[in-house]
């Protein structure tokens, strides 16, 4: 249970950096001053009782003096107190509702006019998808890569029923894991394979790595290696990676080049052109209808028999 509780805030955290940060510096500013509050409740509580011991007018003067700056005090950290409780509260609303329906959300379909093939990918954190709708798109989506499974036991909630609705709607559908750099590259695998079966037409097998291992590279590139081995000699094909243009550059390449590539580089055609891609993840801002979240957008560089050679025969 901790376990499935710690992979989902990671993975969370992989998605949604920039939310996962603010949520938890918010909450470590909210214990700060929570502990700060009591600490001077402490000390006020603990003058008044020197103070009680004394009769004197003096001190009496003092002991007013003390309340009322206590007061001011208190209410002004009472007053922030609320507030970072209010921000805290915002932020959870955020993570529970960034799947908020999208309906009333325009397309943007000039986002994927472009001379490749086009495709999205799609995990549970897009909520459930509503298949009839997204038909309707006028995005040309020929093809959905959907998350399978996790490391050594995480599995993607909605991936049997994405996947299923895929294939009833006729879109190219793509199984792909992703890879947890501290964890056992061959319970990693045996976790897909229990989860993934691939039939003619799906696309061959895939692997997400995105992160170092605290291993050190060279075990990440031997774990990443045999996970590859092993899809290769369960399905008799050769799988494909997923992974962004910096970690290719500096980790992978060199060491996966016999593998069909997926880049993802967010700034243009341009910063790919060095790098023997086939499929490019190029935005993380697509809105399609009977989706609740933006989606990735992907584009394909070649033709449709092209695209054929990467299916399962």
């Amino acid at each position: 249970m901790l376990r499935n509780i710690f992979n989902h805030i990671a993975d969370y955290k992989t998605i949604h950096p920039i939310r996962f940060w603010v949520f938890t510096i918010g909450i470590i500013v909210l214990i700060a001053l929570s502990a700060y509050l009591i600490k001077k409740v402490f000390k006020r509580y603990r003058r008044r009782a020197l103070i009680d011991q004394s009769t004197s007018s003096e001190m009496v003067e003092v002991k007013k003096e003390e309340a009322t700056n206590f007061l001011k005090n208190y209410k002004v950290l009472l007053g922030i107190v609320i507030g970072q409780l209010l921000v805290i509260i915002v932020l959870i609303a955020l993570l529970f509702t960034y799947n908020s329906p999208s309906a009333e959300r325009m397309e943007n379909p000039s986002i994927s006019s472009s001379k490749y093939l086009f495709g999205i990918d799609v995990s549970h954190y897009q909520g459930r998808i509503n298949w009839v709708e997204m038909r309707t798109s006028h995005h040309p989506i020929e093809y959905v890569f959907i998350r399978a499974t996790m490391g050594i036991d995480g599995k993607d909630l909605l991936f049997s029923e994405n996947w299923a609705n895929a294939k009833h709607n006729n879109y190219i559908r793509g199984a792909y894991h992703y890879y947890r750099p501290n964890e056992n590259s061959t319970q990693q695998f045996e976790n897909y394979a229990k989860s993934v079966d691939l039939i003619q037409g799906d696309f061959i097998p895939i692997l997400d790595i995105e992160k170092e291992s605290k291993f050190g590279r060279e075990n990440l590139r031997t774990g990443v290696l045999n996970w590859l081995k092993l899809a290769e000699e369960k399905y008799g094909v050769k799988p494909m990676v997923y992974t962004g243009l910096n970690f290719y550059k500096y980790i992978l390449k060199g060491h996966i080049d016999d593998y069909p590539l997926w880049i993802a580089a967010y700034s243009g055609k341009h910063h790919v052109k060095d790098v023997d891609w086939h499929f490019h993840q190029f935005t993380e801002k697509v809105i399609v209808k009977g989706i609740k979240t933006s989606v990735d957008g992907n584009d394909f560089i070649g033709s449709r028999e092209d695209l054929g050679n990467l299916l399962i025969k």
